[in-house]
């Protein structure tokens, strides 16, 4: 299974326009090309002439299974022969990489003097554009320049990255990774309203606590707990698909993380929560703050040094010290506090929700009630119970990135009858 499988609701039967300049790294978009298709979506492409001297134009049409539009293969016998004009109309998000300075440069300046430019002035269909060129190139003040234009003008630009470029050279110009432009599509369906239509959590900053912590007992072992961080992961991938800024702080390193999304990987609890501070620090807005992490309620009251040999010793005794309650210590004057309760017993459950929407002053709990069947550590799905101040909402079993979505619907309208409410 494709490891972003859980984005394939976002492509069933899109309609994406693929246009292709001549830059080195134009076979990486067969990739791009495999993965949406197999999501289910529709795949066109159109090559300019010199990126058919790159490669053959017959591996794009295996891929998507459609004629790829060139030079040589426009077709005007009828209204939907494949030409720039019908696949224009065609289209409903266009993509052009990858996209070179020369490309970039013309179609800042509305030029029409290939096929893929004719198809891209042709076209109403939202655009991304996934430049790839030389470091040099990227940082001239023209190519800055006709980027920024093309910004004014609707464009989404996926930024390229830091990597070895084909020049030989180290620097900035490589063409975004394939995780990168997969997300950024599925960014902008939902930006259209196409999949999870709200603007809610457009543009709002979050951070997002997972994992469990480890507490040193000393310099080679650690007192912890089996949260394995997967729902804080799948809840960032969320919120960073619906537009929010997302700050994830966990001990459990994720496996894909777009490149504009902010991670610190972290250890014991006194590190998530210099984490926490540090991320509020790089927010405009008061964040609002998902604590899924699971923190030790209990540290070593003495932390040795060096490795505890078990040689000197026929007993270890572990002195553990109550640990600090993050979500109390962090106040609502500057987050607004999500917090999450895992139990394994529900009456003694509710019991602490209610203290952590009262003391801890939490807007929405989310209690997971572990079940040996149901609910466990690490497993790829989870059913929840939803609390609020004034309402409760089960949650079916679902995959953890479907959870996630029913988590933020549920918080966004505490939010919002909140905000009405004062």
């Amino acid at each position: 299974m494709n490891d972003l499988q859980f984005l394939a609701p976002f492509f069933a039967q899109k309609r994406v326009l693929i246009l292709i300049s001549a830059s080195v790294s134009l076979y990486k978009m067969l990739d791009v090309i495999s993965t949406l298709t197999k999501f289910g979506a529709h795949v066109k492409v159109v090559m300019s002439k010199e990126s058919t001297t790159f490669i053959n134009p017959m591996l794009f049409e295996a891929l998507s299974k459609n004629v790829v539009l060139h030079q040589d293969s426009q077709n005007w016998t009828h209204t939907d022969a494949p030409n720039h004009t019908s696949y224009a109309r065609w289209a409903e998000v266009v993509l052009i990489a990858p996209a070179t300075a020369n490309t970039i440069a013309k179609l800042a300046c509305g030029m029409a003097d290939d096929i893929i430019l004719c198809t891209a002035l042709a076209s109403n269909a939202p655009k991304l554009i996934a430049p790839a060129m030389n470091t040099n190139m990227l940082n001239a003040p023209q190519t800055r320049e006709n980027l920024a234009k093309l910004q004014t003008l609707g464009f989404n630009i996926i930024e390229p990255r830091d990597s070895l470029l084909a020049c030989g050279e180290y620097g900035k110009g490589a063409l975004a990774k394939h995780d990168d432009i997969i997300f950024a599509l599925a960014q902008l369906f939902v930006e259209m309203g196409m999949f999870h239509n709200t603007g809610f959590w457009h543009g709002k900053e979050v951070i997002i606590t997972g994992g469990g912590s480890k507490e040193n007992i000393d310099s080679v072992r650690v007192l912890s707990n089996l949260s394995s961080g997967k729902q804080a992961y799948f809840l960032a991938l969320a919120l960073y698909v619906l537009g929010a800024k997302v700050f994830l702080i966990s001990s459990s390193v994720p496996t894909i993380l777009p490149q504009d999304l902010h991670f610190t990987e972290v250890s014991n609890s006194l590190q998530y929560y210099q984490a926490i501070i540090e991320s509020k620090k790089m927010c405009k807005d008061k964040p609002i703050l998902f604590m899924a992490a699971a923190i030790a309620d209990f540290i070593p009251e003495v932390v040795s040094q060096t490795k505890i040999k078990k040689d000197s010793l026929k007993k270890l005794q572990l002195t553990l010290e109550k640990n600090m309650d993050i979500l109390s210590k962090l106040p609502t004057s500057e987050f607004i506090k999500v917090g999450f309760k895992a139990e394994d017993d529900y009456q003694s459950a509710l019991q602490n929700v209610k203290e952590m929407l009262h003391k801890k002053e939490c807007k929405v709990v989310c209690l997971n009630v572990l079940d040996s069947l149901k609910n466990t550590f690490g497993a790829d799905t989870n059913q929840m119970t939803l609390i609020s101040a004034d309402a409760t909402q089960e949650t079916p079993l679902l995959d953890k990135f479907s959870l996630s979505f029913e988590i933020l619907a549920f918080t966004q309208q505490v939010l919002l009858n909140d905000d009405h409410t004062h």
